[in-house]
């Protein structure tokens, strides 16, 4: 009988320390940017999709408070890190494409190639169980 007794203490006591006991989540860091084309320096006209960014720019940076890709279709580059910090951002957008001229017949009389190439830069703050939203302007460097 006291096995008994002694097996229901020991499978109720378990069963309450699995109950109460749960795993912490280490609160993460997420960012949002947002890269937008501006002739003023103020203004936010055109959202830049296809924007090359990168995150983290030192050297001395460790790698999981680095990040790097490009913008999707609205201009936006997302990551969560894994600890809160204070980060550089650089984003460079650069394209190379003709504008074809045409005469009235519709026809092709000459063409220019064209190079659009805008830079800017940024820091963003972290800071953990929070989404950072930050917006990057960049001008022309031509």
């Amino acid at each position: 009988m006291k096995k008994f007794v002694f097996a229901c203490y020991v499978l109720v006591a378990t069963a309450l320390l699995l109950c109460f006991t749960q795993c912490k989540k280490e609160p993460v860091c997420d960012m949002v940017l947002h890269v937008h084309k501006t002739v003023t320096g103020l203004d936010t006209a055109d959202a830049l999709h296809h924007c090359f960014v990168q995150v983290g720019l030192e050297d001395n940076y460790a790698d999981f408070a680095k990040a790097e890709g490009y913008t999707d279709q609205n201009g936006v580059f997302t990551h969560t890190f894994k600890y809160e910090a204070l980060l550089d951002i650089s984003a460079v957008y650069d394209s190379t494409y003709y504008v074809y001229n045409y005469d009235e017949n519709h026809e092709v009389t000459d063409s220019t190639l064209v190079r659009d190439y805008f830079v800017g830069s940024g820091r963003v703050k972290l800071e953990p169980g929070e989404t950072v939203e930050q917006y990057i302007l960049v001008t022309s460097a031509q």
